[in-house]
Order: C-alpha cells, then sequence, then structure tokens
C-alpha cells in the first residue's frame, strides 16, 4: 500500500511518499480502504519526537496518522456488526499503532462506527480525534447536564469547535473564548456569547460556570476556580505535572466536599459507542465538522506547516484515494 511514512525525526521534510507493507488483520478488527485522514497537532509533535507520550508510540519507519474514514473491505472472523462496503469512520492512539495516513486501515471494529449519511469521506476523516475529545471531556469526565453553563477555551479549534456544538446539542448555555477572527464562526456552531481573549480577561468577568473545558491547556483549576460553581469542574487537554496533582487532591477532597470545584484531564480514547452518539448528533444536524483545507496526501509536509502555524479556523484533512 501507499503511506506517508518516516525513519527519523524531524521537520516536515522527514515526511516521504511511499510503498509500506499492509497491516495485518486480526479476529476482532476490521481492514478500511481509507479514503481521507487529518492532520491534529499531535501528529506534528510525534513526527518531532516532542509527544508527551512518546513512548507509546511505534518504531520507525513510523506511518502517522490518528482520523481515517473509509469503505470496509475485510472483517475479522470475530467481528460482528458490520459488512463489507459499510461506509465507517474512527481514530488510532499511539498505542494502538496510529497509521492512518495511508491507503488501508486497520482497527479494531470497537472503535469504529457508521459515517452518518449525511457527512462525506472528507468531512468524516475531520470527526473522531476531535469529537471523542470534547465528548468526552464534557460527557464523560464533566458529566455534563442540560442546563449547565460551560466555557470553552480555545473554541475555534478542532478540540473546541466540536465542545462548542455538542455542549450546546446536549442543552448546555455556552460561552466561548478566542480571537474577535472566530468570534463570528464560533457564534454560528452555537455560543451564547463570545469572549475575544485580546480585549477581555474572563477571569476578570463576574460570571461563574459548572464545566470550563481548556482546550489549549494554558490555564488551571487554581487559575480558574474563582470563576467556577460549587462542584464546579475543570477539564484540561494537557498532563501537566499541576493538572495531575490537582485531578488527585480534588477526586480525594470531593468524596467528603461534594460542593468541591474538581480538576479532571481528558486523554482521548479511540471509543465506537461515543463516536457513534456523535453520528447521531451529526445526524441530526446539531453538530457539523468544520473543514478549513484539503491537501492531496502527497502534500503532507505543507499540511504539517499549515497547521504548525495555528492559522487553521477547523480541520484540515489529508485526501487519500
Amino acid at each position: 500500500m501507499k503511506a506517508v511514512y518516516q525513519t527519523q525525526y524531524g521537520k516536515s521534510d522527514v515526511l516521504q511518499y511511499g510503498e509500506q507493507t499492509s497491516p495485518v488483520l486480526k479476529a476482532n478488527d476490521i481492514r478500511i480502504k481509507n479514503h481521507a485522514s487529518s492532520v491534529n497537532p499531535r501528529d506534528w509533535m510525534i513526527r518531532s519526537g516532542r509527544y508527551q507520550l512518546q513512548f507509546l508510540v511505534p518504531s520507525f519507519p513510523l506511518i502517522l496518522g490518528s482520523d481515517f474514514a473509509g469503505e470496509v473491505v475485510e472483517i475479522g472472523n470475530k467481528v460482528k456488526g458490520f459488512n463489507i462496503g459499510d461506509k465507517v469512520f474512527g481514530m488510532k492512539n499511539p498505542s494502538e499503532g496510529l497509521a492512518t495516513y495511508s491507503e488501508e486501515v486497520v482497527a479494531s471494529a470497537k472503535n469504529i462506527a457508521l459515517i452518518p449519511k449525511n457527512i462525506s469521506y472528507t468531512e468524516a476523516a475531520g470527526v473522531p480525534l476531535c469529537a471523542l475529545t470534547a465528548w468526552q471531556a464534557l460527557v464523560n469526565k464533566a458529566d455534563m447536564k442540560k442546563g449547565s453553563k460551560v466555557l470553552i477555551i480555545g473554541a475555534s479549534g478542532g478540540v473546541g469547535s466540536f465542545a462548542v456544538q455538542i455542549a450546546k446539542a446536549l442543552g448546555g448555555e455556552v460561552t466561548a473564548v478566542c480571537s474577535q477572527g472566530n468570534a463570528a464562526m464560533v457564534a454560528d456552531l452555537g455560543a451564547t456569547e463570545v469572549i475575544d481573549y485580546h480585549q477581555q480577561d474572563f477571569l476578570k468577568k463576574e460570571d461563574c460556570y459548572d464545566i470550563i473545558f481548556d482546550t489549549i491547556g494554558r490555564h488551571s483549576l487554581s487559575k480558574c476556580s474563582a470563576r467556577m460553581n460549587p462542584g464546579g469542574i475543570y477539564v484540561s487537554t494537557i498532563p501537566s505535572p499541576n493538572n495531575l496533582k490537582a485531578m488527585a487532591a480534588t477526586k480525594l477532597k470531593s468524596l467528603i466536599y461534594k460542593a468541591c470545584k474538581k480538576s479532571m484531564l481528558v486523554m482521548v480514547k479511540s471509543d465506537g459507542s461515543d463516536l457513534q452518539n456523535i453520528a447521531q448528533l451529526i445526524l441530526a444536524g446539531q453538530v457539523r465538522p468544520t473543514i478549513d483545507k484539503v491537501f492531496p496526501i502527497q502534500r503532507v509536509a505543507q499540511a504539517h506547516d499549515y497547521s504548525r502555524s495555528l492559522r487553521a479556523k477547523g480541520k484540515i484533512i489529508l485526501d487519500i484515494q
């Protein structure tokens, strides 16, 4: 199969496009003819050898990529619920082998979901990692309820844009933090209020929230505590020492003091059930992927450089087939 791979860590010029060995199918796996993938910040962090969980990354030759969207072409003998020809999507973490910048992807059936009929392969490839991060932060970690007041930091990014939509779809009152240039897009996604961080510091406002989801990782529970309601939850995507300590401390404290403000950490997990819940919201028109640019797979280096520039408004997609 053709794939993008690297044989050393470095800048985007270490990425090569050529023949690689097709992945092996196991009993609980599905083989997918992959039509599209996406570029996530962790891709270029892994590429350069700077990922926080680099020890989980497969050895060289390394095929990057987390998201995939394509057609089922082979099914393991223990798999039920999928058929040849199904249009499916999903994601793979480093511990699961990554390797979605490729014409073929093999993934565990439990981590795969059917693509909603109202989106394309290109759009579907922009969903799994970012939308699952948002879902697992708001639903699995923060246990969001209808009527919750939710603040999303970094609301115009890949994770943030899905978080705004998911929180809105689940009945939340959403306040978004982003730049003025992205305010209209974020409001269109469902934010009730948009705070331009260049003009106003949300920490200095008087409003308080039930959930603060920090998709950027530049804040902390101690910084945000004054803007949180009793029992409020701060969720970060960054496993920093401070966040890990706060999570452990508040977990114990909350067992005694129910109004304790808690710190949580979301590390995205591949999960077909969670992804199917997201797919239902997409099918209902309550969530939609926002695509910034589509690059052919052969121009993956330019796609990485564009992602690294932090100028993208929505997802960067790689067209593979």
